[in-house]
Order: structure tokens, then sequence, then C-alpha cells
């Protein structure tokens, strides 16, 4: 896991930005060219590979990177979303999060996991299959989507929570490579308690909810808890399924985050501390600004979180 101090951060945000950037991105576009490399070189035993990552770990474009990645080796990357792989609402009871009085809407029983798993392994044996998909408005999964078959020199990549999952991993670990996608780093402050990796995810969470979902901060934090509880139930415990991992964090993005965030932050001080992230109201204030609008660049992975 990698260390940051603030003291860092701020001094190369308001020093250095434009080379600042440039080693951030570089170091995350370093681990997608790894990952990309072994997936290519196992991929005609392993064709299926599956992303997983907690909330705002950057799965989505990360997913997309690698896939990119993977052209410059030959290998073409089929997509499979597992949002298409939702199951009706009304054809079963979606479980309650007795902690936080809420519907668990993280949990795989809203999924039709075993769909999923039967059609990777039809893949894996070179069948055709029709993907489902799933209608938002009607909150209804629509038979006769499109129909996928793998070709030698491709590969299908599904991202989400439930990738790691006995139903899916179970049957497939020896056709599968998983990939752990994370903020795995921390920032230290010059004084008081780090911001953990969590904290930073809430952070990319809360910038893109505002922008994207038309949700406020405090509703953010409303849900922020039930967010860690599925975490800790449905990812954590299936960690240990991954062949590769990427620390998705980069150093320069908290800068950017807390200047148009903190007036907002401020306003739910409070709230902050009881979904246990005290730290990133402590250090409101303490954060520089950083020039960045004409050194991100068009493919980083920050543009899933700031548009």
């Amino acid at each position: 896991m990698a260390e940051y101090t603030l003291k860092y951060i701020n001094h190369r945000a308001r020093y250095d930005a434009a080379a600042f950037i440039a080693e951030c991105e570089q170091q995350y576009h370093g681990q997608v060219a790894r990952v990309a490399e072994e997936i290519a070189e196992n991929s005609a035993h392993k064709p299926i590979v599956l992303i997983n990552g907690p909330s705002s770990s950057g799965k989505t474009t990360t997913n997309d990177r690698i896939a990119r990645a993977l052209e410059k080796h030959g290998i073409h990357a089929e997509m499979i979303s597992m949002d298409d792989y939702y199951r009706t609402v009304g054809t079963y009871e979606i479980p309650p999060d007795p902690e936080n009085g809420v519907p668990d809407l993280e949990s795989p029983e809203c999924m039709n996991l075993p769909l999923l798993s039967q059609h990777l392994a039809q893949l894996v044996a070179g069948e055709e299959i029709e993907l489902p998909r799933f209608d938002f408005e009607t909150r209804s999964s629509v038979p006769g989507g499109k129909p996928l078959r793998l070709d030698p020199d491709e590969v299908v990549l599904i991202e989400g929570i439930h990738s790691f999952n006995p139903v899916i991993m179970g049957d497939l670990a020896h056709a599968a490579t998983g990939v752990y996608l994370s903020v795995a780093s921390t920032v230290v402050p010059e004084e008081g308690a780090r911001l953990e990796p969590y904290m930073l995810r809430f952070l990319r969470r809360a910038m893109r909810d505002s922008l994207f979902r038309n949700s406020p901060v405090g509703e953010t934090l409303g849900q922020w808890n039930s967010v860690r509880r599925g975490e800790r139930l449905y990812i954590s415990p299936y960690r240990g399924q991954a062949n590769l991992t990427v620390d998705t964090f980069l150093p320069y993005e908290l800068n950017i985050l807390m200047q148009h965030l903190e007036p907002q932050l401020r306003l739910h001080a409070d709230q902050l501390a009881g979904a246990d992230l005290a730290p990133v109201a402590a250090v409101l204030g303490q954060v520089a600004p950083i020039d960045y609008a004409d050194f991100i660049p068009a493919d980083s992975v920050l543009h899933e979180f700031i548009g």
C-alpha cells in the first residue's frame, strides 16, 4: 500500500502541477499495461477476465483501458455488463440491510448470478450465448439481447462487485483471470488521522454523485454506511481470488476533489463523523487547489468522477 503525505501532495500541486499529474498518470497506465500483458499471455486458456473492486475504484474506466491495452497485443476484448444480469423487480424479495434500515441493493440476490456463470462456462466451451438486457426504466430483464461467441483471439471482460462470487468463480477459476481494482493508498496529514483508502473513494463517489446523479453530498453520506456494509459482505471475503491488482489512486486527485467538494463537506461535518469519515472533515482547508484543466489526459481514470 502506497503512502503519501499531504505536505508532499500540496507541494507538488502548487509548484509542479504538470509534472505531478503526468507522473501519477504514468504510474496508473503502467499498472494497466502490465495487467493487459499477463491477460494476453494467458488468453488461450483463460479467456474470461473478471474485474472486481469496491465502489468508486474506477472499474468502468479501467475495464475500458485494459481492453485498449489488449488490442496492442492483438487480443480483442468483448464486454459483458454485469448490470444486465439484474433480476426483474417483483420476481424476488430484495433482502433488507438491517444495520442501516434500508433495502440491501448491494446483495447478490438482486442478480441472476447462476445465469451469468452458465453463460461464461458456455463461452469457455466455445458456444454461443444470448446476452440478456436489463431495462432500468421498467426495472426488468429483457430477453433477446445480442448473441456472443468468443473467437480464438478474443477474451471477455466482466466488471462488477460480484464478479468474484463463488457462484461465478467456483467453476471458472481455471479459465478466468481475476483483477482487483481499488484505491490502495493512504494520505497522511501533518496532524491527525490519515485518510484511509475508503475515505478517498468516498470523495470520488461524492464528486461523481453530485455531478452526474443529481445527488448532493448529504445523500451520498446517507448511503455510505450501506455501501461499506456491502463491500464487507460481498467483496472483501473474495479478494483472494484476484490474480492481479491495480491501485487506481492518483495522488493529485485529492487536490481536485477537495477544492470542489469542500463547501458541501463543511455543511456535513457531523454526518462525516457518523460515517467514519471524520479525518476528511479534519483536513478541510488544508488541501491546496491545483491548476489541472490543461494537464489531465483524456484517458485518465479521474474523468469517471469529474467529467
